[in-house]
C-alpha cells in the first residue's frame, strides 16, 4: 500500500479502538446499571431496546447523509454527539436524578449519533484504500473492534474494584474525543460518485432499488435481518441476566466474559485474513453463521462464570467471519455512490433488529429459564447459516 494508506489505516485502526474499547465499557456499564437499579428484566430490555431503536427508525436515511454529505465530517459529528451524550449519564446520577428512563432517553439519543457513524465508516473504507486491499483493510480494522471490545471489559472489570460504575461513562465520553483527534489527522480521501441532487427521500428509493436488482446482496441482508433477531438480544440482555440471575456473577465477572468473547473475535479475524483467496466470502459468512448460533447453543450447559468464558470465546470466533466478509461482499460488488445506503441497510439489519431483539428476550426471560432461550435461538441462527450455504449465489460470492 502506499504511504498516504498506511498513514489513514493507522489512524482509522486506532480511533476505532480507542472509541470501541470506550463502547465496550458503555454497553457493560449500562446494562448493569440498569439492571441493579431495578432487577427487572423488562424493564432492562426495554432500555437496551432504546439504545438501538434509532437504527429502526431512521436508520436507512443515516445512510442518505452520508452518500450526499462529507462522510470524514459525519464520523467526527457523529463521535462529539455521543461524547456529549454519555458524559450526561453520570453528571445526572451525581446530582440525585437516579431515574431509569433519564438513562433511557440519553441511550437512545446516543444511538442517533452511532446511527450516524456506521453508514459514514464503511462507506470511507473504499474511499481511502485500492479495492484490491479492501478485504485485507476490513480485517485489520476489525482486529481494532476484537481488541478493544477485549480490553474495554477487561479494563472495566479492573476499573470496578477502584471506583463506582458511573465513572465508566466518563471513561467512554474520552474516548470518543481522543477518536476525533485521530481522525482529524486522516489524509483527504478521494472524492467518490456523489449522488444525483434529488429529495433525500428519492435517494434512499434508488438506493433501495439498487438493492432490491443485486439479488445476492439482498437475500444477504434478510438473512442477516432473521439471525441478528436471533443472536442479538440473547448478547445484549441474556449474557448479563445468565452472570448475574442464573450464575450469581459480579460486574466484574460480566466485564471478564465480555472480554472473552473479543478474545475469540480476535482469533476469528486471523482465521478470516488466512481464508482470503482460499475460500469465498459468502462461504465465510455461511460457516460465520452457523458458528455463532450453535456455541450459543452450548450456553445451555455454563454451570459457573468460567465455563461461560470459555463457550462465549468460541462464540466470539464467528463474529468476524460474518462481519469481515458481508463488509467486503458490498464494498467490492457494488458502486462506492450507493455504500452509504447499503450500509445503512446492513447497520438497520444489525442494530435496528437488535432493538426488538432485547425487548423480546426481556420479557421472554421473565418467562422462561434464560439457558433454554439460549439453547432455543442458537439453533435457529445456525440453521441461518444453512440456508446461506446450500445457496449457491450466496455461497459463490466473493
Amino acid at each position: 500500500m502506499k504511504k498516504d494508506q498506511n498513514h489513514n489505516l493507522a489512524l482509522l485502526w486506532s480511533a476505532q479502538a480507542i472509541s470501541q474499547a470506550g463502547d465496550a465499557i458503555y454497553q457493560l456499564a449500562l446494562i448493569w446499571l440498569v439492571l441493579d437499579m431495578t432487577n427487572s428484566s423488562i424493564i432492562t430490555g426495554i432500555v437496551a431496546m432504546s439504545a438501538y431503536l434509532p437504527a429502526l427508525i431512521f436508520g436507512l436515511y443515516a445512510g442518505v447523509f452520508s452518500d450526499r454529505l462529507n462522510r470524514l465530517r459525519l464520523m467526527i459529528f457523529a463521535n462529539a454527539g455521543q461524547a456529549l451524550t454519555v458524559l450526561l449519564i453520570p453528571l445526572f446520577l451525581w446530582f440525585g436524578y437516579e431515574n431509569v428512563w433519564i438513562i433511557c432517553g440519553l441511550a437512545f439519543l446516543r444511538s442517533c449519533f452511532n446511527t450516524l457513524f456506521q453508514p459514514a465508516l464503511n462507506s470511507i473504507v473504499p474511499m481511502l484504500f485500492s479495492r484490491d486491499h479492501l478485504v485485507k483493510i476490513n480485517a485489520i480494522l476489525a482486529t481494532s473492534g476484537q481488541l478493544a471490545w477485549m480490553m474495554g471489559p477487561f479494563f472495566a472489570g479492573i476499573f470496578l474494584t477502584m471506583v463506582s460504575l458511573p465513572n465508566l461513562f466518563l471513561v467512554d465520553s474520552g474516548s470518543f474525543l481522543i477518536g476525533i483527534s485521530l481522525l482529524l489527522f486522516i489524509k483527504k480521501p478521494k472524492n467518490p460518485d456523489r449522488v444525483e441532487n434529488h429529495s433525500h427521500w428519492d435517494n434512499l428509493k434508488q438506493g433501495l432499488l439498487y438493492l432490491f436488482r443485486e439479488k445476492p446482496i439482498f437475500w444477504m441482508m434478510i438473512i442477516t435481518f432473521i439471525n441478528n433477531f436471533f443472536i442479538m438480544g440473547p448478547a445484549i440482555v441474556g449474557l448479563p441476566i445468565l452472570v448475574k440471575n442464573t450464575l450469581h456473577g459480579t460486574p466484574s465477572d460480566f466485564a471478564f466474559v465480555e472480554g472473552c468473547m473479543a478474545v475469540g473475535a480476535l482469533l476469528g479475524s486471523l482465521l478470516v485474513s488466512k481464508l482470503n483467496g482460499r475460500m469465498p466470502n459468502g462461504m465465510i459468512w455461511g460457516i460465520g453463521l452457523i458458528l455463532d448460533g450453535i456455541t450459543f447453543s452450548l450456553m445451555y450447559w455454563a454451570e459457573s462464570v468460567e465455563i461461560a468464558m470459555v463457550i462465549i470465546c468460541l462464540h466470539g470466533i464467528g463474529i468476524p467471519f460474518i462481519m469481515i466478509s458481508r463488509t467486503s461482499i458490498i464494498q467490492i460488488h457494488t458502486p462506492n455512490q450507493y455504500h452509504g445506503r447499503l450500509f445503512s441497510v446492513v447497520h438497520l439489519g444489525v442494530v435496528g433488529t437488535t432493538a426488538i431483539s432485547a425487548g423480546f428476550v426481556g420479557v421472554i426471560t421473565s418467562i422462561i429459564s434464560v439457558k433454554i432461550l439460549f439453547f432455543g435461538i442458537g439453533i435457529a441462527a445456525a440453521l441461518c447459516g444453512v440456508i446461506g450455504l446450500i445457496t449457491p449465489s450466496l455461497r459463490n460470492l466473493r
